[in-house]
């Protein structure tokens, strides 16, 4: 199978490399953060590694990273707070991450609880916040202390940067320079062993050499060897004036969808994903909220209701809420779609509602209805934003409070992601775009564009295009097998060499998977399995084959 295949139930992100914040050297490797990602550009071989929730970091939003070359220790803190602290191996790879959340969770703690920077001094960090200081104890893990209210009488002060000089420590806040002497004599926590500084040495601002890449640099370092890299807003991680930073959307994204089998992203820029990259696009397709749906009506929110128009007469008709009036949840539309068989799907700011469509839709008297789950109204007094229908006609519904994957009726609850069980970098879903030809499905987040590769896609007609991977199956594979191409509900039985029948599944739409355990949830043993696919009805007939090597 091709090498740009995602393997199914696998995350992808999708974050803006460009707007590069901060860097950090460690051996032969730049790490560098942006506003939502993070990756490593390797000197020695020029590789781009992107990393993120997925790679087992706790969170997307870095505020800042400090590696400590005594202690092998990379540290990197996080918008809200919240501390990861990788041991680094000896080729500058991560070797064990720990998370430390106490800042963010810390309920003593009011308002922003950004890190602004990191000093080490000994075993210890030094954390600059919006809240005061904190010292980490990097050999126990462990906050040591917080001090706060370090401001004129005790107020609150938030502190920007922190330096160590002569005998003294020294930190850069808002209402200037305050510094004291360092040591076990001291007590850091009276606002009153603070003084003022002006000392113009303490905190220069680096100063950048002049090119065209640099534009607006943020930080600056240079290397073992003498080479300057810089992190730069604009164009990314550059060293030796070249640019490092990995492909990636540029931008913010406001909207995705699906057209010309391609994922579209339009925000500050408009892009399409192919081949495993993004790509700016100058004459973007049309996009439009509107739905024409198969009797050629379109569907559109009318501002308070949803209207439905018949463009060859001017017929219309206008659903709200309540009975007799179309029995919306709400008059209040964030989302249309039309699922597989027809119906109409409406997203709310008070649940979701379903239109069984028809073709004298004007002349009868049809109203919505709204799916029931678990005896409840589906996400009653809930802002459904999103709903996309995939090739199993299941569907995706993005709320404020994560993705929720529902069986066709929506009346059986899938899968459900968050940020705290997923890669998700954020809860709130904006919208739900999926590539209904590889299955893949794009989450727009208050907190950048993430991917999930599903187990359903578009049907094909035939069997001509099977695709069955990995294959083979080694033992370093943690997955599910996929086997694409797919016709629409299509039976798949496989066996062992001597026709033992080891797993029976449909597919979803042109997708079918195996966790490669027996009927009995057994590991399988090595060896080589047949495949058999028969079609709806048994008009298409097909066999393929896998290699397990574990």
């Amino acid at each position: 199978c091709s090498l740009l295949t995602a393997q199914t139930g696998t995350w992808q992100t999708h974050a803006d490399y460009s707007n590069t914040k901060g860097l950090e050297i460690v051996k032969n490797k730049v790490y560098c953060f942006s506003e939502n990602g993070f990756f490593s550009f390797n000197k020695a071989d020029n590789q781009v590694v992107k990393m993120s929730k997925v790679n087992n970091l706790s969170e997307n939003n870095i505020a800042q990273i400090r590696y400590n070359e005594n202690l092998k220790t990379l540290l990197i803190a996080y918008e809200s707070g919240n501390l990861d602290i990788i041991k680094i191996n000896g080729e500058g790879n991560f070797d064990e991450i720990k998370n430390i959340d106490f800042i963010k969770n810390s309920t003593a703690i009011q308002g922003s609880k950004r890190i602004n920077q990191i000093e080490f001094k000994d075993d210890f960090a030094y954390l600059a916040a919006d809240f005061g200081l904190v010292i980490f104890d990097t050999k126990k893990n462990e906050v040591k202390e917080t001090y706060q209210n370090l401001g004129e009488n005790g107020k609150e002060l938030a502190i920007k940067q922190i330096t160590f000089a002569r005998d003294s420590i020294f930190l850069n806040t808002p209402n200037g320079i305050i510094g004291t002497k360092f040591g076990s004599s001291t007590n850091l926590q009276f606002y009153g062993n603070w003084k003022q500084i002006i000392d113009n040495q303490l905190f220069r601002k680096p100063t950048f050499p002049k090119n065209d890449l640099i534009i607006s640099p943020n930080e600056i370092e240079t290397d073992a060897e003498g080479k300057v890299w810089i992190a730069d807003a604009v164009n990314g991680l550059i060293g030796n004036f070249k640019k490092y930073s990995p492909n990636s959307i540029i931008g913010d994204v406001f909207q995705i969808f699906y057209q010309n089998q391609k994922i579209y992203a339009v925000g500050t820029n408009t892009q399409f994903f192919e081949e495993n990259e993004w790509k700016i696009i100058q004459n973007p397709p049309v996009f439009t909220k509107k739905i024409t749906d198969k009797f050629g009506y379109i569907w559109e929110s009318s501002g308070f209701g949803l209207t439905v128009k018949n463009p060859t007469n001017n017929q219309s008709k206008i659903f709200y809420s309540g009975k007799n009036n179309g029995n919306l949840p709400s008059s209040t539309i964030n989302t249309i779609v039309e699922d597989r068989e027809g119906l109409i799907w409406v997203g709310t700011d008070n649940g979701v509602a379903v239109i069984a469509n028809s073709r004298d839709i004007f002349t009868r008297n049809i109203e919505a209805y709204q799916p029931i789950y678990e005896g409840r109204r589906l996400f009653l007094q809930e802002n459904v934003n999103a709903i996309a229908v995939d090739g199993g006609n299941r569907k995706w519904f993005g709320t404020p409070r994560g993705v929720s994957l529902f069986s066709p009726s929506a009346d059986e609850l899938i899968a459900n992601f968050t940020e705290k069980n997923s890669p998700l970098p954020a809860d709130y879903i904006y919208n739900i775009g999926i590539n209904q030809k590889t299955g893949e499905v794009f989450f727009a987040t208050a907190n950048g564009l993430i991917s999930y590769k599903s187990d359903a896609s578009e049907p094909s007609e035939d069997f001509s295009n099977i695709k069955i991977y990995p294959n083979p199956v080694r033992s370093e594979f943690d997955g599910v097998l996929s086997i694409e191409n797919l016709t629409e509900n299509a039976t798949i039985k496989i066996t062992d060499a001597a026709g033992k029948l080891i797993y029976e599944t449909k597919s979803n739409g042109g997708t079918a998977t195996w966790n490669l355990l027996d009927a009995n949830n057994s590991r399988i043993k090595d060896g080589i399995y047949l495949i058999f696919m028969v079609s709806d009805g048994g008009s298409e007939k097909s066999v393929g084959k896998v290699l397990i090597i574990r």
